[in-house]
């Protein structure tokens, strides 16, 4: 699925005008009120040069951005769309980018690219020994990243995503939003917005209740999903939404523990997935910070389906082969 991003007219007129243009080495886009934009395009100083490369473009690599290249060195006219989303951009515009980069090349003709690049740093860009890898591999040759359709790079980004956020460290940036820092409980947080309303029913929190918290994608902002009181550990699956992401904190009647579900459909957009899985920390720490003790209770899930009232109880009384601490492990499926 894609951010709904779409190409400008006057991206596709300056573009034709790059495509057409040998003189011009670079066209950079970026992303302006929802359409992709040009920036003034860059033409090679005096003679065709790989030099071009390195002398131009450090100024323009600051936010995101993409960078159309006509490599001086390819016999034809093939161009590379490179992506350069920096490993410190806000989470915004790291989703956006992420998810639009095919897009452009698609809604500016695909057959016009010889290749795709995904860079994070700028050595990946400026650096000549990359280049020369990049070269080495043939003028034929194909990436595997070439060779995914676009909902796999799509997939494999956020698979990326959600297994760094899972077991990221402090002070490491988790690729899709933000970066983890210091932080209450879990010791590291994706910095987000967190409504009024979301926090007040953490605060609330009692015995067999259900407080469900989500991303609300335009804003960018944790906020109340739903609560529930009186919830009995066999019918939570039935309130958690089997469509969108959400985080649950279930406290289990009867004990003192609150246990924590994260669960994302596979059926959810791709922007969904991403940025529930970059601030799934920062949930934890803000429910801690308004008084619940998560511990090591968590579950993670890809449905509602999985969350079944056993597998509650194993947290509040794990099995003694378990130890006290199961850590966030995925629960079972029926059946095995």
């Amino acid at each position: 699925m894609q951010s709904g991003i779409t190409v400008s007219a006057e991206l596709q007129d300056a573009f034709a005008r790059f495509n057409s243009d040998s003189s011009a080495f670079c066209l950079p886009v970026t992303i302006t009120a929802e359409t992709l934009t040009p920036l003034d395009p860059i033409s090679f100083q005096g003679s065709p040069s790989i030099n071009a490369f390195f002398s131009a473009l450090p100024q323009l690599l600051k936010p995101p951005l993409y960078l159309l290249l006509r490599r001086p060195s390819t016999a034809s006219n093939a161009l590379i769309a490179l992506t350069y989303i920096p490993s410190n951009a806000p989470v915004r515009a790291k989703t956006l980018f992420a998810s639009t980069r095919s897009t452009l090349t698609r809604e500016l003709g695909t057959e016009k690219f010889a290749s795709t690049v995904f860079a994070t740093e700028e050595d990946e860009i400026l650096g000549q020994d990359a280049w020369r890898e990049r070269d080495g591999e043939g003028p034929n040759a194909i990436s595997r990243e070439d060779m995914m359709g676009e909902k796999e790079r799509e997939l494999e980004a956020v698979r990326k995503a959600e297994a760094e956020a899972r077991n990221g460290t402090p002070g490491r940036d988790i690729g899709i939003g933000g970066s983890f820092g210091p932080g209450s409980g879990s010791g590291m947080r994706v910095s987000m917005p967190v409504d009024e309303g979301a926090k007040s029913a953490l605060r609330d929190l009692q015995d067999g209740g259900l407080v469900q918290l989500t991303v609300d994608i335009p804003t960018e902002k944790i906020v109340l999903a739903d609560s529930q009181s009186g919830v009995e550990a066999n019918s939570v699956a039935t309130h958690i939404s089997s469509s969108s992401p959400r985080y649950s904190f279930y406290h289990y009647p009867g004990s003192d523990v609150v246990i924590f579900v994260y669960t994302c459909p596979t059926g959810s957009s791709i922007k969904e997935r991403m940025l529930h899985a970059s601030s799934r920390r920062n949930a934890i720490t803000v429910a801690e910070q308004e008084g619940l003790k998560i511990e090591k209770k968590q579950i993670e899930a890809s449905g509602p389906d999985e969350i079944t009232g056993d597998r509650l109880q194993e947290e509040v009384t794990p099995a003694r082969d378990q130890g006290p601490a199961r850590g966030f492990a995925r629960p079972r499926r029926p059946g095995r």
